[in-house]
């Protein structure tokens, strides 16, 4: 998949997973990245993470910088500190943005509380990883004209959440 140089997202795809399901996360990784699908997987960013508040890098990458985000959602996932971050950040997105920005993959039948009850999904167990790829590619041909990320941080812990302005009724 190519991408057009004026695309606003630097990742097509952030990928949020817990340690105990990295190898998943990396097979999937390079699926993505052998289509060109441009994915940020924290290890393979390792140098440019290096040396930088981790909190506010990731809360960037996750809540304006990737176009997607791929949830692999696991006994393990709900557990984790970092997975929390994420998944905040996620929720901004979702709540700045009214289009799917949550892709889950369930890797077994954990609930993950606010989001696996209302978002549809993809199974592991039920779809092969490859099958899986190629939906996530067809969904980002057909979306590529979505706006990009908002110019601030949409925080609601802060209170800058954006103003709606709705036309005069006259």
């Amino acid at each position: 998949m190519t991408r057009d140089n004026d695309d606003q997202f630097e990742y097509d795809v952030a990928l949020s997973f817990a340690s105990e399901d990295r190898a998943v996360a990396e097979k999937f990784a390079n699926l993505l990245s052998n289509k060109s699908i441009k994915n940020f997987l924290d290890e393979v960013q390792a140098g440019a993470l290096w040396g930088k508040d981790m909190l506010d890098h990731l809360v960037n990458i996750y809540s304006r910088k990737a176009r997607y985000c791929v949830m692999f959602i696991s006994q393990y996932y709900p557990l984790k500190k970092w997975t929390e971050v994420e998944r905040t950040s996620l929720q901004e997105s979702a709540l700045r943005d009214a289009n799917e920005y949550f892709l889950l993959i369930k890797l077994d039948d954990t609930k993950v509380p606010g989001i696996t009850e209302i978002t549809g999904y993809r199974d592991l167990r039920q779809h092969s990883m490859e099958s899986i790829v190629n939906l996530l590619e067809q969904k980002l041909t057909q979306t590529k004209d979505r706006a990009g990320p908002p110019s601030k941080s949409h925080d609601l812990r802060s209170g800058n959440i954006p103003q709606q302005h709705k036309p005069d009724d006259q």
